[in-house]
């Protein structure tokens, strides 16, 4: 009986389902405890395998987060960034980009409540990367609707009421219901972007 024909794709394929489930594992844990909490021991034993093999599919921290994050992203909320660019106003904009990125913390808080991008180079440099991506959206939306410019406090302003910190703060820190939360960044969104009101001038009389 000839010997079998030695299987690469199948043994390749073996290799992805076990790093998929070690990176689950991971993540799952991750978002119960946080990354400095978690070993490898630990996520061994989520996952069902040996310390040894965790390290032989994820060699370092980087390398193991880089698996979470693109595991945990692949299941996170489509984000409709052409429905918010073709949106007909700057305040039905403002109510896409909204409800899209509350749904995004909502999904994402379990880990990045832990705020470890404070801790990890990793995630500081995947977090500024999508600072940076969520800013340049922001300005093209806002130029689309204001006209040409930088319009930096608007676009800083929008920036800043839509982060995960602003959205965290009013849902678990002040506990403001779903509803709630969305109002106050609709709000804080159309009055960024209306022009600045000037100040009233002082009176040049002299009080006697």
């Amino acid at each position: 009986m000839p010997p079998r024909p030695y299987d690469s794709e199948g043994r390749q394929r073996k290799h992805a389902e076990l790093k998929a489930r070690i990176a689950a594992a991971a993540a799952a844990l991750h978002a119960r405890k946080g990354a400095r909490a978690t070993s490898y021991a630990d996520i061994a034993a989520e996952a069902g395998v040996s310390t040894p093999t965790v390290y032989a599919h994820f060699a370092t921290m980087d390398d193991l987060l880089a698996g979470c994050t693109s595991h945990v992203a692949a299941n996170a909320p489509a984000f409709p960034s052409e429905r918010i660019l073709a949106a007909p106003t700057l305040d039905d904009a403002a109510s896409l980009l909204t409800d899209a990125l509350v749904a995004r913390h909502q999904y994402y808080e379990p880990w990045l409540a832990w705020r470890e991008d404070r801790v990890f180079p990793f995630l500081a440099g995947l977090a500024g990367s999508q600072r940076e991506a969520m800013r340049a959206l922001i300005a093209r939306v806002v130029a689309g609707h204001l006209g040409p410019g930088a319009h930096r406090e608007a676009v800083a302003g929008w920036e800043s009421a839509l982060s995960f910190d602003f959205w965290h703060r009013l849902a678990r820190g002040h506990e403001l219901p779903a509803a709630a939360v969305r109002r106050v960044i609709v709000h804080t969104l159309h009055a960024l972007a209306r022009p600045p009101t000037a100040a009233p001038k002082a009176s040049s009389r002299s009080v006697t």
